[in-house]
């Protein structure tokens, strides 16, 4: 049994992520006697190389040609799809992010496998079928997910799996698919690159996010000089989103992004289970709140009852001393 790991590529890295999946992929690997193979979409590089094995793989495959910067899902989920006729995986893991929920289900359709995404673990049961653990009904609860179709794909969720170094000294090999212009239905038309001094909000360690508490658009700019101050990610409710506040790249929650810093900072947000299902994997949830009775209290670690326009100007003021 052989597992497949896609590599998420940030600033010339392995992402957190991805090499929170190879750890996985070692260990399902090994739990059957396999091979763990990562696939990289990104030109070869020692570092590319090093990290793969850092975290555990047997061997590292180059696709050449194909920039995942250039978003074309369907043309990556063909690059796969030939490449699996040669390396046979049966298990294949992503994280979690957009491209991967558009990738690993054209991959399950392709292939006639199945396909499990958002999980939070992924262990193989003595029969070597993989079963999932995912969130359901907004994080209420836990769902296990036995696939027995092969291959599998799965996405993990975001920085819920630490990654563990488990050194190998990888094999290395290019692949070229052969892929024609029936395989490509999306054209694209233009890149709108967004620039932040900020961390990315799926990687961060520390998030402060604002919602309706805030008031209005004109005082958002206090979750900003308090993320500022911590040196976070900036968050926000759909609330605002939809009313136009804030971007919607900011956006957490069931039909934003899913998080797991260590430190969620909540402002004024009243904790929808929209909102709850995104922050659950948060080690420490901090939510200041004027109404006692808001959901985000049952979900918090700390909570502090107050007006935002009390209380954030002091944490700023302290923290800055």
């Amino acid at each position: 049994m052989n597992i497949l790991v896609y590599l998420e590529i940030k600033e010339n890295a392995v992402s957190k992520t991805s090499a929170g999946c190879l750890g996985l992929g070692r260990q399902m690997a090994d739990r059957v006697n396999g091979k763990l193979t990562a696939v990289c979409l990104y030109n070869e590089t020692s570092e590319l190389v090093a990290d793969a094995g850092r975290y555990g793989a047997d061997k590292v495959v180059f696709i050449d040609d194909l920039l995942p910067e250039i978003y074309n899902p369907n043309l990556i989920a063909g690059a796969i799809d030939q490449l699996l006729s040669t390396e046979q995986a049966d298990v294949v893991l992503f994280p979690d992010d957009i491209l991967s929920r558009d990738v690993a289900p054209a991959l399950a359709i392709m292939t006639g496998g199945s396909v499990a995404v958002d999980c939070l673990r992924v262990k193989i049961d003595d029969q070597h079928f993989p079963v999932c653990q995912r969130p359901v009904y907004a994080g209420k609860a836990l769902a296990e997910i036995r696939l027995i179709k092969k291959p599998a794909f799965i996405t993990i969720r975001a920085n819920v799996i630490t990654p563990q170094e488990n050194p190998h000294q990888p094999e290395i090999s290019h692949f070229r698919p052969e892929l024609s212009q029936s395989d490509q239905r999306i054209s694209l038309v233009e890149i709108q690159p967004t620039t932040s001094g900020r961390p990315a909000l799926a990687d961060a360690r520390i998030i402060v996010a604002g919602g309706r508490g805030v008031g209005g658009p004109e005082n958002f700019h206090l979750i900003e000089e308090l993320a500022d101050v911590f040196g976070a990610a900036i968050g926000a409710s759909r609330s605002i989103v939809d009313a136009g506040w804030v971007e919607q790249i900011h956006q957490v929650g069931q039909t934003g992004k899913t998080v797991a810093p260590d430190l969620y900072i909540a402002c004024g947000i009243s904790g929808a289970l929209q909102h709850l299902a995104g922050i659950s994997s948060s080690k420490y949830i901090v939510a200041i709140n004027t109404d006692p009775d808001a959901p985000i209290f049952k979900a918090a670690d700390y909570g502090i009852v107050a007006n935002i326009f009390d209380i954030v100007p002091e944490m700023i003021k302290l923290l800055r001393q």
